[in-house]
């Protein structure tokens, strides 16, 4: 691993902590290291087209956000 790798490395692990071990503990992730992103910002795409032109279906930041609170 290049050096300017390895900073990256531990400067991430510091900011975000250990990799996720969990599907709970990896939508935590995901939602920290996205945290400054918009409700309406499509993370998942599942389909483009299908139910009309320009309609597309899936998971936005919201759609995370709002399944991590109705975890609690």
């Amino acid at each position: 691993m290049s050096r300017a790798m390895d900073r990256i490395r531990r400067e991430a692990m510091v900011q975000y902590g250990d990799a996720p071990a969990t599907p709970t503990e990896a939508l935590d992730h995901v939602l920290a290291v996205f945290t400054d992103e918009s409700d309406d910002r499509m993370v998942m795409e599942a389909t483009n087209g299908i139910y009309g032109s320009g309609i597309r279906t899936g998971l936005t930041m919201g759609d995370l956000r709002a399944l991590r609170a109705a975890l609690a």
